[in-house]
């Protein structure tokens, strides 16, 4: 319980109140006895309150005070149902705008679907329009073939064997068309392209003939990845290969080296690759692979041999193999530079 500084008023806490009260509406005051206060709290009712216009006589009474719970709960009925009206009328609204809104977002994604279902469907009719039309009408048949790239094979056998024909539909005809073509040997890969509305482009890319093999009365052609090109009567100014373990059957009926000729094939590349450097790889008339230790070249037009040795330190020797043919023009004899180099060892020419 406190005094305000009016000195008349005494306040007591709510919690005081509420044990006093029972939760009654009540207005406590304290009767003045020779000039102080009484501790005896009395309670007045809501009637003499209300004879007295709300009004204490605080000369012998003083307020100690009123409690508020009667004030909260006594709240009229009319006023909470109006209000209760209010908000389950709002909450009725409520619901029937989130009703409305989702029937709206139903029949628009219905309407989407719809449009979907008629664009998916309108797209199927048009292909298949198309298709029928390209298939059939007479501005899609091949007029024209042209073939590009060719040098060894002709444009005729290209054509003969991709199979296509003038006057075909130019879209009758799929990737079969390119492993038809590369039957042969020479053709290495191939392109096709449709120009609508009737001409057909091929171009293809031919292997290039490296190396020959001798076989009894004729040649085989092999390229640098050793794909058996041709067998020919006719002998190339391009070197031949001596040494192969193919047979010389297998050489006119397979259409590549075994693995083993292979391996040797890419050290041959790389004895030739280096003669390139000094310019001697095109009057290089043979390579001898017999001893895969020490492999010789023959020189035709410069009667000389050469012995490689194995293919370590290439540069350096072809260095030595150009200079000692110059030194030695016109003489018949036999070039080694098939030691170690880089131990000291010293290339060297041996005329007979």
């Amino acid at each position: 319980m406190n005094i305000n500084k009016d000195g008349k008023t005494l306040v007591f806490s709510d919690e005081e109140i509420e044990n006093e009260t029972n939760g009654e509406k009540k207005v406590f005051v304290a009767k003045r006895i020779n000039g102080k206060e009484s501790h005896t709290k009395i309670e007045k009712n809501k009637d003499e309150i209300e004879q007295n216009d709300g009004w204490f006589d605080f000369t012998d009474e003083i307020v100690i005070g009123v409690n508020n719970i009667k004030k909260n709960k006594g709240v009229d009925n009319k006023d909470v149902n109006t209000k209760n009206k209010k908000v389950n009328y709002k909450n009725v609204n409520k619901q029937k705008n989130i009703k409305k809104r989702k029937k709206k977002s139903q029949k628009r994604r219905k309407g989407k679907s719809n449009k979907k279902i008629i664009t998916i469907f309108s797209i199927i009719i048009l292909i298949a329009v198309s298709t029928v039309l390209a298939f059939t009408a007479p501005i899609f048949n091949i007029v024209k073939i042209e073939v590009n790239g060719c040098n060894i094979v002709s444009q005729e056998t290209i054509i003969s064997l991709s199979g296509l024909k003038r006057g075909e539909n130019i879209f009758k005809f799929n990737n079969s068309v390119i492993n038809k073509i590369k039957e042969n040997q020479y053709i290495e890969s191939v392109q096709i392209k449709r120009s609508l509305p009737g001409t057909v482009k091929i171009a293809v890319q031919e292997r290039e003939v490296k190396y020959q093999i001798n076989v009894i009365n004729s040649y085989a052609y092999l390229d640098k990845n050793g794909y058996i090109l041709e067998n020919s009567t006719i002998k190339k100014e391009i070197p031949i290969i001596v040494g192969m373990n193919i047979a010389e059957n297998d050489l006119i009926n397979k259409k590549r080296l075994t693995n083993k000729d292979l391996e040797r094939l890419i050290k041959i590349n790389k004895i030739i690759d280096a003669s390139k450097a000094v310019n001697i790889e095109n009057i290089i008339t043979e390579v001898n692979i017999e001893d895969e230790n020490n492999y010789f070249l023959y020189i035709d037009s410069k009667q000389k041999k050469i012995y490689v040795g194995d293919t370590s330190n290439l540069t350096n020797k072809m260095l030595y193999i150009k200079k000692i043919l110059e030194n030695e023009e016109g003489k018949t004899g036999t070039i080694y530079v098939n030691g170690d180099i880089s131990s000291g060892f010293k290339p060297y020419f041996r005329e007979e």
